[in-house]
């Protein structure tokens, strides 16, 4: 049997790589190079360091910070130690990071130094200090102390809180089974393997950023974390470090098609892409397809809750057919789903839209302190209410329609958000939209779009209802259409739906 068939912690993983590839590259940062034998005795020494201050199985430890190296090391020095590491989200206010903190408890908090005006009052450890920063902190740490021998698959090695949209941020309790098997089936549905070398660009404090990066320590490969996100630096990146496989956004994918970046960077090294938060088969997965013809793109669904990915979408390349158009993927073989009606809670028979239920090894297995929150998410059988509406299909491949409280109700009939925005999605002017309803005397809601443009660019009501004829019922259309310069969004970058309701709308 494969050695990553069998379970392991993420300090395990570690010290296997540090054994059987002891001077391959485990990171890449702006910071420095450390091979998988060198990564591992950091961690150990950071994680004798954590002894050294009384540190106990259990307790927290607290990050604010951008991606880098020392984020790398902190992640496996946690496990190495047993504690548990809440990676902070530095787009949040200040107010809200303290509330996160209260509520977490952490003993140790480091950060940079340009966050510091962020966390005032606390007693923090920086990581780019004028003192040699955080490599001279952890300096004096044994190199060999062992990783915490009674370590177990309940053991909680992540804390994510998310913000959502309404209410106080949520402490998610991410353990070590869960994240083992995540990293199991994302890096073959991937094809991460031997020699993978991985371009982390989104934040590691976002269950989609971390979970990717340590996929790719998972199979003894590289993380490889660009100096910024700018499309100049993320491509360098790619060319430097030969790298094969990067989760990219939106925003980051229409820089690179905008900036004609494969004419300008040599991208062949690439593999896969994968990307979230935009429709298969929208203009923009196409031009950047057409862009890099030898590139396998992907995407999924999952949920912080689910330590990521539960459902991934086969690998496509330019010119092959997508056989499940508007997908998120076929389920994982661990992955349980349910769909079932919003109103009864009856299951629904395939290709009818209702609430996702998952079970899933990945599993939380609660909200942090909070078992009144927990109780109502996940029921006594272990099914977790997503609070997404969606179908499955005969394949079981799943469809994504929108958010539960997004469902906007008009004349009886119900629309999905998601639908109507990858429609208008699909519009060349268009770079960003929101859908959501507002009040209708007649009809009791109808449907609002809000829209960011393409730079240079302009579009009307009426050019939108002539380009959604045909291509999307009548009633579902937008009756009210504005246009912004910006969407609102939260901490986490999530469009902020509530903040473009009008009043008295659900």
């Amino acid at each position: 049997m494969d050695e990553r068939q069998q379970f392991t912690t993420l300090a395990a993983t570690l010290e296997r790589n540090g054994r059987a590839l002891p001077h391959d590259r485990a990171v890449t940062a702006p910071e420095g190079t450390r091979c998988h034998r060198e990564l591992s005795s950091d961690v150990a020494r950071i994680a004798d360091r954590f002894d050294s201050l009384g540190l106990q199985p259990g307790d927290r430890v607290a990050v604010l910070a951008r991606n880098g190296l020392p984020y790398v090391q902190l992640v496996y020095a946690a496990s190495w130690s047993g504690v548990s590491l809440v990676c902070l989200n530095w787009r949040l206010e200040r107010d809200e990071i303290a509330a996160v903190l209260d509520d977490s408890e952490p003993s140790l908090v480091f950060t940079q130094d340009e966050f510091l005006p962020l966390v005032p009052g606390r007693d923090v450890t920086v990581l780019d200090g004028p003192d040699g920063g955080f490599a001279q902190w952890y300096a004096g740490g044994a190199p060999d102390r062992p990783r915490r021998a009674d370590q177990g698959a309940e053991d909680v090695a992540l804390l994510l809180y998310t913000t959502g949209t309404t209410g106080r941020a949520k402490g998610v309790q991410l353990t070590e089974q869960g994240l083992w098997h995540m990293c199991l089936t994302a890096t073959e549905a991937w094809e991460m393997g031997d020699g993978t070398r991985f371009l982390a660009c989104l934040p590691l404090f976002h269950v989609s950023g971390m979970s990717s990066a340590m996929c790719a320590v998972f199979t003894g490969g590289e993380v490889v974390i660009p100096a910024g996100t700018t499309v100049a630096e993320i491509a360098s990146a790619i060319v430097e470090r030969s790298v094969t496989h990067t989760v990219l956004v939106p925003t980051v994918l229409t820089s690179l098609v905008a900036e004609r970046a494969a004419e300008r960077w040599d991208l062949s090294c690439l593999r896969v892409v994968i990307y979230g938060s935009a429709p298969s088969g929208s203009s923009l997965i196409d031009e950047a397809m057409s862009m890099l013809p030898t590139v396998g793109f992907s995407q999924g669904y999952g949920l912080t809750e689910t330590c990521a990915g539960v459902a991934i979408a086969p690998i496509l390349r330019f010119g092959q057919p997508d056989l499940h158009p508007g997908s998120v993927g076929r389920l994982l073989p661990t992955a349980e789903c349910r769909i079932v009606d919003v109103h009864t809670g009856e299951g629904a028979p395939p290709g009818h839209a209702g609430e996702i239920l998952l079970r899933t090894p990945q599993l939380t297995p609660g909200y942090w302190r909070n078992p009144e929150l927990t109780a109502a998410a996940i029921d006594d059988d272990g099914w977790f209410r997503t609070g997404d509406i969606g179908a499955l299909d005969q394949d079981g491949f799943l469809y994504v329609r929108d958010r539960l409280k997004d469902m906007i109700i008009s004349g009886g009939e119900n629309i999905y958000s998601v639908e109507v925005e990858n429609a208008i999605l699909a519009h060349p002017a268009v770079l960003e939209v929101a859908v959501v309803g507002e009040p209708d005397p007649r009809w009791g809601e109808s449907v609002r779009a809000v829209l960011v443009l393409r730079e240079g660019e302009a579009l009307d009501h009426r050019q939108l209802a002539s380009w959604l004829d045909g291509r999307l019922a009548r009633y579902k259309r937008p009756r009210v259409v504005e246009v912004v310069s910006e969407l609102p969004k939260t901490g986490s970058g999530k469009v902020l739906k509530r903040a473009l309701r009008p009043e008295g709308a659900h």
